[in-house]
């Protein structure tokens, strides 16, 4: 088996680090061991590996020019002492710091992971636009490039990544974690003060202009015309550099009088209990999605998820419910209509079959048995 290294910037909460962490721990079970490399530290999501015996997490500082250097070679030397077989980034700069063990007269294989799809650029600072820019010219430096979606390896593709270095591995889902869970849905209402008859809608997604939560208001505005009583749970935090969107985002929810509907719950550490609380989750991304989690932990939980068509969405969800276009807060709101108009019966026949649909295809175990089968080269 492979000795591995997951090598991600933080582990603070995001789709990208709850990959790490669930590739991790399937890993570990597997191989014996899995080593993660971050480079800063405090995330919120550490605390769910520090005590996990065999997965060790090695801390590297950046900080200034000198710093990134010093990244480079700490890098290169924890890659040397543990004889690392196999080493994986995940997003632009790891990947890109990863080449690096090039240098090593016994290299392990360099795997880098392309984490989205379909980036609207001008939503992105110079310095990302840069980096993806500097790691298509140096892709042909790394073994391989693992996209999480269909949609990005379509994508890269025709982008002109190097055809016979592309391969498409989804995401893993935690399905011991994302289940049914009623006592959850009774908890969590009561928590929120919302009443065990109210229809709840989730979005669970960072407040970023790709997620479009103007739309996802327009939309709640909408229904609400139709299903007074309906509440809204967003749980996500702000990404670094758009507080003054963010606040964009909650006046515009204050001047479509959605203040007394919706609960913004910012970082959460157990979206699965949120998850269960909601009779629908959705995603209302107009952009950059590549395998979305919270559509597929929604459905792991037994929650019917309505999506916009992007990314693997519409594979994802597969016939359970449909998928709407991006920008179209008309078809969110009748989609999520139609779905709390179902019947119980349909409703509960559904759950099973959405929950094992998402366990055959995007268990942790599965999806960790194709990683290690692609690292063992």
């Amino acid at each position: 088996m492979p000795k591995v290294l997951l090598h991600i910037r933080s582990l603070d909460i995001g789709g990208s680090e709850r990959q790490v962490i669930s590739i991790a721990k399937a890993v570990a079970d597997i191989c014996g061991e899995a080593h993660i490399a971050i480079t800063v530290t405090g995330g919120q999501l550490e605390a769910e590996v520090e005590d996990i015996p065999n997965i060790y997490l090695h801390h590297i500082k950046v900080k200034g020019l000198r710093g990134k250097v010093k990244y480079l070679l700490h890098l290169r030397s924890l890659i040397k002492t543990n004889e690392f077989d196999a080493v994986y980034g995940f997003l632009p700069v790891p990947n890109l710091a990863l080449l690096i063990a090039r240098t090593l007269r016994n290299r392990p294989f360099i795997a880098w992971g392309v984490r989205s799809s379909d980036l609207d650029l001008t939503q992105y600072s110079n310095r990302v636009k840069w980096a993806m820019r500097i790691e298509k010219w140096l892709s042909r430096f790394s073994d391989i490039v693992i996209t999480n979606s269909q949609a990005a390896l379509t994508e890269y593709r025709s982008a002109g990544y190097a055809n016979s270095k592309l391969r498409h591995i989804p995401n893993a889902i935690d399905t011991e974690r994302f289940k049914p869970a009623p006592q959850a849905r009774v908890s969590i209402r009561n928590e929120l003060n919302i009443s065990h008859k109210a229809p709840v809608i989730g979005l669970f997604a960072r407040i970023h202009p790709m997620k479009d939560h103007i739309t996802f208001l327009r939309a709640a505005k909408i229904l609400i015309e139709k299903i007074p009583d309906t509440r809204f749970i967003c749980a996500g935090g702000v990404s670094h550099g758009y507080s003054t969107f963010a606040t964009l985002v909650k006046t515009t929810a204050t001047d479509l009088g959605l203040d007394n509907h919706i609960y913004w719950l910012g970082a959460r550490k157990d979206p699965e209990r949120l998850m269960a609380a909601c009779d629908i989750t959705t995603l209302t991304s107009d952009s950059g999605e590549g395998f979305p989690n919270s559509v597929a932990e929604s459905i792991a939980c037994g929650v019917p998820c309505i999506a916009t068509d992007i990314g693997d969405s519409a594979n994802i969800v597969s016939n359970f419910t449909s998928v709407v276009l991006p920008k179209n807060p008309q078809g969110l709101a009748t989609e999520w209509e139609t779905v709390l108009n179902q019947s119980s019966i349909e409703q509960s026949q559904s759950t099973l079959k959405m929950r094992r649909s998402i366990i055959d295809r995007f268990s942790s175990d599965t999806v960790a048995n194709l990683v290690i089968e692609t690292l063992k080269h």
